[in-house]
C-alpha cells in the first residue's frame, strides 16, 4: 500500500512540474527592446513590420516616431534608397533634434512653391517694407547717411536673415534709387506678424533723394531682389523681373 502512496506522489509532482514549466520558461523570455528594432528602408512595410512594436512605445516616443516618419516620407528618402538602416532609436534622438532647430516645423513640410509673377506679388505682400524718415540737411551735396528699414512679416514662419537689393520711388524722382543690403541675421528672428529693422549706411549725392529719404508719405520700398532665410530652413527669393 505505502509503495502505491509513493507511485502516486511521484506521479502528482511530475504532473505539478510539467504544468510550471511553460510559465517559468515564458517568464525567462527576454522581452525585445523596441528601441533596438530597425526601421525598414521600405516606407511601403511600415506599418507591416513595426505596428507591434509601436504599440510598446510610450506614447511621447509614439509621437515623435510620426513625425520622423511623416518627414522621411515628405522628403522621399526612404523611397529613393538615400537613408540608412535606423534602429528606433536613432530615430527618436534624429527626429528631437531637427524639432529642436526647427520648432515650427517639425515634419519637414515644404511651403506650395507659386512660379512667375503670382509668386513675386505674393511675396511683396507677405513681407513689405518700409524706410523710417531721416534727418538730413539740404545744403549737403553728399552724406554718409545710416538708412533704417522696416521689414514686416505677414507670413507663417519667422525671419532669420535677409540679403539682397531695395529699390525706392518716389515722385520726386525720375529713377528708383537703389540700396544694396549685405546679409542681415535677425536676433530675435523676425516673428510672424511682427516687424525687425534693416540698417544700412549708404552715400547719397542726388539732393532729390536726400529730401525724399526726410519726407517718406509718397515714398514706396520694395524688394527688388534678394533672398530671404526663414527660421525652418526655407528661403523666400525676389526678382524684380518677375513683377513686371
Amino acid at each position: 500500500m505505502m509503495g502505491l502512496y509513493q507511485r502516486l506522489d511521484k506521479a502528482l509532482l511530475l504532473a505539478v512540474a510539467l504544468a510550471v514549466l511553460p510559465v517559468v520558461s515564458a517568464c525567462s523570455q527576454p522581452q525585445t527592446d523596441p528601441n533596438k528594432k530597425t526601421i525598414p528602408t521600405n516606407s511601403d512595410q511600415w506599418q507591416k513590420k513595426l505596428g507591434t512594436t509601436f504599440e510598446q512605445l510610450p506614447k511621447a516616443d509614439q509621437q515623435v516616431l510620426s513625425r520622423y516618419m511623416l518627414r522621411m516620407k515628405l522628403s522621399g528618402a526612404y523611397e529613393s534608397g538615400a537613408m540608412p538602416r535606423t534602429t528606433i532609436k536613432q530615430a527618436l534622438i534624429q527626429q528631437r533634434e531637427y524639432e529642436r532647430l526647427h520648432p515650427n516645423n517639425p515634419t519637414g513640410k515644404k511651403s506650395p512653391i507659386v512660379k512667375g509673377q503670382q509668386a513675386a506679388t505674393a511675396n511683396a505682400q507677405n513681407y513689405p517694407i518700409a524706410l523710417l524718415p531721416v534727418k538730413t540737411s539740404d545744403d549737403d551735396s553728399l552724406n554718409q547717411v545710416k538708412l533704417q528699414f522696416m521689414l514686416s512679416n505677414h507670413g507663417q514662419v519667422a525671419i532669420q536673415s535677409f540679403k539682397g537689393t531695395l529699390i525706392m520711388q518716389d515722385a520726386k524722382l525720375t529713377k528708383g534709387k537703389r540700396f544694396n543690403v549685405p546679409s542681415t541675421q535677425f536676433d530675435p528672428p523676425i516673428q510672424p506678424e511682427q516687424s525687425g529693422k534693416i540698417i544700412i549706411e549708404s552715400s547719397i549725392e542726388d539732393i532729390n533723394v536726400m529730401r525724399a529719404i526726410k519726407n517718406t508719405k509718397d515714398m514706396t520700398i520694395m524688394i527688388s531682389e534678394g533672398v530671404l532665410t526663414l527660421e525652418d530652413g526655407q528661403t523666400v527669393e525676389f526678382d524684380e523681373s518677375l513683377m513686371k
